[in-house]
């Protein structure tokens, strides 16, 4: 280990009569820099598993040379994800710029705290405000020709956009409520809303309300239409009912109804630096606050984003005094709300806008929309890629949906299935996986809560959507290609190995049925002349879906002697390998495969296990667990209350099943009402409550998915239930 830097050289001063080894560190440290800005790749080497528990070492007691830290940050940058890679293609935030990158090293040299015009230079303070007046010119605000005060140049720059739309909900505040900032809230906080797109709002808002103390659950959600507008009937009608219910709307965008009117255009407002695309901002200019993040689209480091006030009065209503220092003139502290202490990071974007101008700005923003329609084009053109809709700005939604199974949906004109969807989301979500692990592109994917296309998917479908949001300048068409060919071969690959069928040209039930025949005759052959029903359960029951997986199989009969269980799976699988479809045995065969009816009547009488709390317990995934008693009676339980249907029967056991069938409805319905007293009323409560139970969802808790078939299975067996369950005399359930 080389030896320790002296005391003297470890801090930069003029007392110090030699700084060249400090000279030489930064360096070294701006070479590392320049070295991984500049990698293709977007990540080093692959993405290791993210770890569900870290230890840590004690600190050091001993220092490191310059030397041994240097080593240290080559290790950070080895597994560090590198957005300026033209493969980067999720988010724009390449972070690229020369000019930002300078001013961004230069900031912590300077140490200028903002805050303070004490011990700040009020040239400093001046550039910030320069920029901010440049940004309020560019979206068409009127700006002054001068200043008498930091707090009349209408906005001021924050370290992110969370923070900026919650500065600007607290200057909506202010004006919904003048004083509030000094006296409170004069009415109780959950009598506010806030109104926001459905689908598309950013989390930022409900965090925003969240640390107003508003409530996040005051966030109301405004209908939208297909191409994600606000449905302005929607709109109209929810303002009106909230001041009919006497609640007060701090923010949406209605000018006429003197709504403060905010725009969240972290993204949007880099058009305005556009002379080819600023018309589709068209209207902003009458916003009372617009968010901007020049960080995400204006190939700046972090942090960089600015809160902006079309009525510089609007946002010095939110100044906070100091006797001590910040009661000054040029204290932007007074004018930034929860921060206190903070750099000069608005140099980058001053710098930014200095050396390139806004005619290079505007150039560059225009590539990048030009790059965008490339891609959506591109996206076209790729026979296992669906592009989900043309955007204004720099972003392309898509699934990767093969066409085997987009020519179904057409022959059958049909859309898919909530089964299917659910296949789609698993695979997309993989091949988003798989790209990032692998670290040579990078491509966003999330889950979008209610979206459609009018060939594919209906409309209120979550779909897990792959995204690109191009914002390099350095990104090519060629590189988008790369990542698309990535798309396409992952999709299928992971298409393959999950050993889904789609089905042919013919109707999905012409496949079923001939899987089901061979079943029922193989099964009814070997089982000759006993007392059985075979039901088939889960998505295959249906005969709707496009994509087929498993086929879920339960035969109930009066004796289940061992020769009969190993008789039964050895034709099941038998059947499954010819048709080449996937084996689910994770609850094992010997199990599940051949009930006894009496065990069946066993797990209808108990239900689901109970806690010592009286809450339903989880699953646990383990073999012993997934293999006992207890497991199987859950999965009868399960059977005998979703969607099924019976192939074949033998005897009278069918009464037997169609009798406990009943029975576990009423089992559900009770259970439900039981550990969710007075919230049960209606079916579409019973509904949420099998399918959640506010902390554990889906098979964690009872299983019941929020899948259309099941979802009607539950409401009709809700209304059969209450129908036997009221009373002649008094009605009451």
């Amino acid at each position: 280990m080389p030896s320790i830097t002296p005391f003297s050289n470890l801090f930069l001063s003029s007392g110090v009569e030699d700084n060249n080894e400090a000279r030489e560190f930064f360096k070294k440290v701006i070479d590392l820099g320049i070295s991984f800005k500049t990698s293709p790749n977007v990540f080093s080497e692959r993405v290791k598993a993210v770890p569900s528990k870290v230890t840590f070492d004690r600190m050091p007691k001993a220092g490191l040379s310059f030397e041994g830290l240097m080593q240290e940050f080559e290790d950070i940058t080895l597994s560090s994800s590198n957005w300026s890679s033209p493969n980067f293609l999720g988010f724009p935030d390449a972070a690229n710029s020369v000019a930002g990158l300078a001013a961004a090293m230069l900031i912590p040299m300077l140490n200028q705290n903002m805050a303070n015009q004490e011990i700040c230079s009020p040239e400093a303070t001046f550039k910030e405000m320069e920029v901010i007046h440049w940004l309020r010119e560019a979206l068409g605000y009127s700006v002054p020709i001068s200043y008498m005060a930091a707090s009349g140049v209408g906005g001021v720059e924050t370290l992110g956009g969370c923070l900026s739309n919650t500065i600007a909900l607290l200057a909506a505040r202010e004006k919904l409520f003048p004083g509030s900032s000094l006296k409170g809230i004069p009415v109780l906080p959950n009598k506010i809303r806030v109104l926001v797109p459905n689908v598309i709002e950013h989390y930022s808002i409900r965090s925003a309300m969240a640390w107003l103390s508003l409530g996040e659950q005051n966030v109301i959600r405004v209908p939208v239409n297909d191409k994600f507008h606000m449905d302005q009937i929607a709109l109209e009608r929810i303002i009106e009912e909230e001041r009919d219910n006497g609640n007060h709307i701090l923010a949406c965008i209605l000018l006429e109804h003197k709504i403060w009117f905010h725009v969240d255009a972290c993204h949007g407002t880099q058009l305005v630096f556009s002379n080819k695309h600023k018309h589709k901002l068209q209207g902003i200019e009458g916003a009372d606050s617009v968010t901007i993040d020049p960080h995400k689209t204006l190939f700046l480091p972090y942090n960089c984003s600015f809160v902006l006030f079309r009525d510089p009065a609007t946002h010095a209503a939110t100044s906070t005094n100091s006797d001590l220092i910040l009661n000054t003139r040029w204290s932007l502290g007074q004018i930034t709300p929860f921060i206190g202490s903070k750099a000069f990071d608005a140099l980058k974007l001053w710098s930014l806008i200095k050396c390139l101008g806004k005619d290079c700005l505007g150039r560059l923003i225009d590539d990048r929309l030009e790059l965008t329609g490339a891609i959506q084009s591109e996206i076209r053109q790729r026979s296992h890629l669906v592009l989900m809709n043309e955007t204004d700005i720099n972003s392309c939604m898509m699934v990767f949906m093969p066409q085997e199974l987009q020519d179904f949906c057409l022959q059958q004109n049909t859309r898919l299935s909530d089964s299917d969807m659910e296949k789609l989301n698993k695979i997309n979500y993989k091949v988003r996986d798989e790209i990032r692990k692998d670290g040579n592109y990078y491509v966003h994917g999330f889950p979008l809560k209610s979206c459609s296309h009018e060939r594919f998917i209906a409309p209120g479908k979550q779909l897990y959507v792959l995204r690109t949001m191009n914002g390099n300048p350095t990104s090519a068409i060629e590189n988008a290609r790369g990542l698309l060919d990535e798309i396409e071969r992952l999709g299928l690959q992971f298409l393959k190995d999950a050993q889904y069928q789609i089905m042919g040209p013919d109707s999905p039930a012409s496949r079923l049925r001939k899987i089901e025949t061979k079943l029922d005759h193989s099964i009814r052959a070997f089982l000759g002349g006993r007392d059985y029903a075979t039901v088939i359960y889960g998505s295959s029951a249906l005969g709707e879906n496009a994509l087929l997986s498993d086929i879920d199989l339960m035969i109930f009969v009066r004796d289940a002697e061992p020769s009969l269980h190993r008789g039964v799976e050895a034709i099941f699988r038998s059947i499954m390998q010819e048709e080449g479809i996937l084996i689910d045995a994770e609850v094992p065969f010997e199990r599940k495969l051949l009930v006894p009816i009496q065990l069946a009547s066993k797990a209808v009488k108990s239900g689901p296990p109970l806690d010592e709390s009286g809450r339903v317990l989880g699953i646990r995934k383990t073999p012993d667990y997934l293999g006992s008693e207890e497991m199987l009676k859950r999965l009868v339980f399960n059977v005998l209350t979703t969607p099924n249907k019976i192939l074949s029967v033998s005897g009278g056991i069918v009464d037997d099943v169609k009798r406990l069938e009943h029975e576990a409805a009423n089992k559900l319905v009770d259970l439900i009402r039981t550990i969710n007293p007075g919230k049960l009323n209606t079916a579409e409560d019973f509904v949420k409550l099998a399918s959640s139970d506010g902390a554990r969802s889906g098979e964690e808790y009872l299983g019941y998915k929020g899948r259309a078939n099941v979802v009607a299975k539950l409401t009709q067996m809700f209304h059969n239930v209450s129908k036997t369950k009221i009373q002649p005399k008094t009605g009451i359930y």
